[in-house]
């Protein structure tokens, strides 16, 4: 298993960005919009509206915009993007609407364009042991692979598979459940928790608290959408 510095860096081995209009889906707090920008991409983020308050709070760069909406309801033209990326967002689709945002997401795609989705995938003594008090989300995740793999036969062709992981640090993990949990007076038992696991592990490793590292593993697919013709 390979392992990169950041999805970023994922993304640049595979995918060519310069000129390109690109919808980042679930964009968060815009960071990789920003990077996607900063490639030379006409990059859009879309998410809800809370979200995007923070995404446009951080400092612009050239080229990016943001659009409140949903995976489920794209509002964007027919066939008017070269890449649509989903990080370590589609799992958060109800199952129910996955059909009906991969639907939209063939829609809007060009003929050859890109549909890449980056999901975090579970593993024992990963980084999702921590991620899994705030939200076990492992079977949804599952669910989300299910359905995209599914598009073989819909019209968008698997272009590329990989599974690498980054290193995340438990500073790195504070800062995740800062962002994601809306409600303060969870963050300090979750914090806790997470503290004594990590504490354990470091220990099992024969590293020190602060120098331990998780391995966060990711899976990420690339799909090409077909020529109708």
């Amino acid at each position: 298993m390979k392992k990169h510095l950041a999805v970023h860096e994922a993304l640049s081995a595979h995918l060519s960005l310069a000129g390109k209009t690109v919808i980042d889906v679930g964009c968060g707090n815009g960071d990789s919009v920003r990077w996607l920008a900063a490639q030379g991409a006409r990059a859009t983020g879309l998410d809800r509206p809370e979200m995007l308050a923070r995404a446009r709070a951080a400092s612009p760069a050239a080229g990016e915009t943001y659009v409140s909406g949903v995976a489920q309801s794209l509002p964007f033209a027919d066939a008017c993007a070269d890449l649509i990326l989903y990080q370590a967002s589609f799992h958060h689709v109800p199952p129910g609407e996955m059909e009906r945002a991969l639907g939209e997401c063939r829609r809007v795609l060009k003929e050859g364009g890109r549909a890449v989705f980056v999901e975090p995938v579970y593993r024992a003594g990963a980084y999702t042991e921590l991620t899994r008090l705030v939200e076990d989300e492992s079977e949804v995740q599952k669910k989300a692979y299910e359905a995209i793999i599914s598009q073989t036969a819909m019209g968008l062709v698997m272009a590329a598979e990989e599974i690498f992981f980054l290193e995340r640090s438990f500073a790195d993990y504070e800062r995740l459940v800062d962002f994601f949990v809306a409600d303060a007076s969870r963050r300090p038992g979750i914090v806790a928790s997470a503290r004594k696991i990590t504490e354990e592990f470091s220990a099992a490793a024969g590293l020190s608290f602060d120098r331990f590292r998780y391995r966060s593993v990711c899976r990420m697919n690339i799909l090409r959408k077909e020529s109708s013709v």
